[in-house]
């Protein structure tokens, strides 16, 4: 199992998952799980069979998705997350002007129009793009959605003190007037030479500088519709209102979310959305090896986290025929890395950081991450299945070079090595073993 995803010092995400786990893509479902049912009996399960199909397909509606993460949700707000596992998520409940097609493999990148009834209409010079909205879409409360609440909803994620966790795309690109701080701060200032609505159907933005690429702007949850007379800023989180198919039931903070069914849903103004369950059960701060045994034994349908099983459960999925042929391990454009921070003495020297990359033991790394199964050691920061990655082997990628390291030290004037911290996230196993790792790797003597 050969896998060619990539990473910096961390091992790539090469993820094997079970049922619907899958790293941020399109997933298949687990027919353990509460989801919708099999309308036809379902085919033998086999390795990696959801890669690029839909494994034992349904079109019946019914029962209770249920999902876990072990972590806390940045925000449920669309204006006010960033986390790629949160964007899909808001795909249930928050209709953005454009998403990315429903569908598994390599159809699963291409943009398609969805509060929108197209792709964006561009000037010649791509600084002007223009959608019209989908006659019939409306909130859950039957008010009907128009495009001065996708403006409202664009503007209103601009003011990055109260929504700390969203993209600034929109910051930096939109022709903005100088005098506009936010929808709060400074509510009276004319937007319009930034984003104009001249009908309850059509929305314009313009730009300070051409861009080919604005519906990928246009597929971020920013621009899922937002009421003004429902805004209550950062407290929207505790009750966003739907444009999906389900609507948020329960908002329990860190603990748990539920969704159920929007009766102001209407399938014929949506042609991205099955909506086959009946209801979403979404359980947060669950520790991440209970969650893999909860996954393996059915009693959840999804990890949102995406990122695979733990290293604890890779053995025994793989030592188990029938948990394998439940299993997939995409390889997918994502590394994982571990940060250092540059302006913190002695780190703030190059020579410092060129010790600490020398030296490690990427190995262990992968190990930490699972093993091969886990993915490749990445020589460079940009996966190999993104457009324009080079081969770039600018550091080792073994069990590292000692003598070269020491070497290092000498150049930033700390020969007898230097202290430092790392932190990572506690309930993350794989993340606390690759951080034991380094505490393992980085003092040894130059004979090891």
């Amino acid at each position: 199992m050969k896998m060619r995803s990539t990473a910096v010092i961390t091992a790539a995400c090469a993820v094997l998952g079970l049922g619907l786990a899958a790293c941020g893509g399109g997933s298949t479902s687990n027919s353990n799980g509460g989801g919708g049912g099999n309308s036809q009996p379902a085919a033998q399960p086999t390795f990696n069979a959801g890669l690029n199909s839909v494994v034992a397909p349904s079109t019946k509606k019914g029962g209770t998705l249920k999902m876990a993460i072990s972590e806390d949700w940045d925000s449920v707000d669309p204006g006010d997350t960033y986390y790629a596992l949160s964007w899909n998520l808001l795909r249930i409940y928050c209709r953005p002007l454009v998403t990315f097609n429903p569908a598994p493999g390599d159809k699963g990148n291409t943009l398609v129009a969805d509060l929108a009834q197209n792709l964006g209409e561009h000037s010649d010079d791509f600084k002007t793009w223009t959608y019209k909205l989908r006659p019939g879409v409306k909130f859950e409360d039957g008010t009907p959605v128009k495009a001065a609440d996708v403006k409202y909803a664009v503007l209103r994620q601009l003011d990055k003190t109260t929504f700390v966790n969203g993209a600034s795309y929109f910051n930096d690109w939109l022709d903005l007037p100088k005098d506009f701080k936010s929808v709060y701060k400074t509510p009276n200032v004319n937007t319009d030479q930034a984003i104009e609505t001249p009908d309850d159907s059509t929305i314009v933005f313009h730009l300070n500088r051409g861009y080919s690429g604005f519906d990928n702007f246009a597929a971020i949850p920013a621009t899922c519709p937002v009421p003004q007379s429902k805004d209550t800023g950062v407290k929207y989180r505790d009750h966003v209102i739907s444009t999906g198919p389900y609507m948020f039931d329960k908002v329990d903070n860190g603990k748990q979310y539920t969704l159920k069914r929007n009766p102001n849903w209407d399938k014929a103004t949506d042609p991205i959305r099955m909506a086959l369950p009946d209801a979403y059960e979404i359980d947060l701060g669950v520790e991440a090896n209970d969650l893999d045994n909860r996954l393996i034994a059915g009693d959840i349908d999804v990890d949102l986290a995406g990122s695979g099983v733990q290293t604890a459960a890779i053995a025994t999925v793989q030592g188990d025929p029938a948990l394998k042929a439940r299993a997939d391990n995409p390889t997918v454009a994502r590394s994982w890395y571990i940060s250092m921070i540059t302006d913190v003495p002695p780190l703030d020297n190059a020579d410092c950081r060129k010790a600490i990359l020398d030296a490690t033991d990427r190995v262990g790394l992968q190990t930490a991450y699972g093993g091969p199964i886990a993915g490749d050691i990445a020589p460079s920061l940009l996966p190999t299945g993104i457009p324009g990655w080079k081969k770039l082997d600018l550091y080792q990628t073994g069990t590292g070079d000692v003598a070269k390291a020491k070497a290092d030290l000498q150049a930033c004037g700390q020969p007898n090595g230097f202290e430092t911290i790392m932190t990572f996230r506690s309930d993350r196993p794989k993340e606390q073993a690759a951080a034991e790792s380094l505490q393992q790797s980085w003092p040894r003597p130059a004979s090891s």
